[in-house]
């Protein structure tokens, strides 16, 4: 598997991975394309997609810095769903001595507790940190997510470290009334 960061430019590829994006993720937790398009130069910001060929397989949207990373969207393509490309991707990321940082939806469901699992069985340790993500679009709510973390539990400070990135940083990148934007 080859994984790639597909530019604009790429039109081909570029298309399938934000077709994977907006078929993968509900609207509250997407980036508009302008807002995405502005993360794309931020060097902290890494957008890969993993391809067999010329056949989509993920993406896997991360961000980096000092010893942290931090995984925004992870997702497979539906023809090859439960073939251990997640698995296969996810090592990919955990390829580093960083902390990883996730956030998932609470347990509400048979789903949030299948994807609980998929990232247990990885080595991601569930922590007892919440916190409220902000919407990625200002017509929506903030969310309340589960933090997860790999190789081993976070600490209190390292959860400030990513609260902190978060708000300084992610957020540039999320829809923002046009007065605050940079």
């Amino acid at each position: 598997m080859d994984f790639l960061q597909i530019a604009p430019s790429d039109t081909l590829r570029w298309n399938k991975v934000w077709d994977l994006y907006q078929n993968s993720f509900p609207v509250a937790e997407q980036r508009k394309a302008e807002d995405h398009l502005r993360a794309l130069a931020d060097t902290a910001f890494h957008p890969v997609s993993a391809w067999e060929g010329k056949e989509l397989i993920g993406l896997l949207f991360y961000w980096e810095w000092d010893s942290y990373r931090y995984l925004e969207h992870l997702a497979v393509s539906a023809p090859v769903r439960g073939q251990g490309y997640g698995s296969e991707i996810l090592r990919f990321l955990k390829d580093t001595s960083h902390s990883i940082i996730l956030e998932i939806d609470p347990l509400v469901n048979e789903l949030s507790v299948r994807r609980l699992q998929f990232y247990e069985r990885a080595g991601f340790a569930l922590t007892p940190f919440r916190f409220v993500h902000l919407p990625y679009r200002l017509d929506f709510q903030p969310i309340e997510l589960l933090i997860l973390s790999f190789p081993k539990m976070i600490s209190p400070s390292q959860h400030k470290d990513f609260l902190a990135f978060l708000e300084k940083r992610v957020i540039l990148y999320c829809e923002q009334p046009a007065q605050k934007r940079k």
